[in-house]
């Protein structure tokens, strides 16, 4: 996921930000390209996550009530970042990566299990966006 700066050309880094919407929802632990240098500050959510986002906001729409989200509820990316941030020091991104994978599958089969499709949907599509 590397990425250049569209208005100085130096890389940019990701990070977890709060988004603020409609100046009354605290969106937590956003991922967004950062430029590293520091005059620049350019800065630009995540392509990947756009979507997730985007639909987020829609679903609260224009007049939201005041709250705090957790992104990483609504988005695998997300949630795969703050495992990386909070994980021990000894954990690979790959570690984690996998660990995650089968957390998901596992939850997969309980779905199946249970014939429960929609729960099955939304598993897949978790699995879709991170083995991308």
């Amino acid at each position: 996921m590397q990425k250049k700066c569209s208005r100085c050309g130096n890389d940019m880094e990701i990070v977890l930000r709060n988004v603020v919407y409609r100046n009354r929802v605290k969106i937590m632990n956003v991922p967004v390209h950062v430029c590293v240098d520091d005059n620049c500050a350019n800065s630009q959510v995540v392509d990947v996550i756009k979507d997730d986002l985007k639909s987020l906001m829609e679903e609260l729409g224009q007049h939201p009530q005041r709250q705090a989200i957790e992104f990483e509820e609504m988005s695998e990316l997300s949630n795969l970042l703050v495992l990386i941030a909070n994980g021990n020091e000894d954990s690979t991104v790959r570690d984690v990566l996998s660990e995650r994978v089968n957390e998901l599958l596992d939850l997969f089969l309980l779905a199946q299990s249970l014939g429960d499709e929609k729960w099955m949907l939304e598993l897949r599509e978790r699995l879709t966006k991170i083995m991308v």
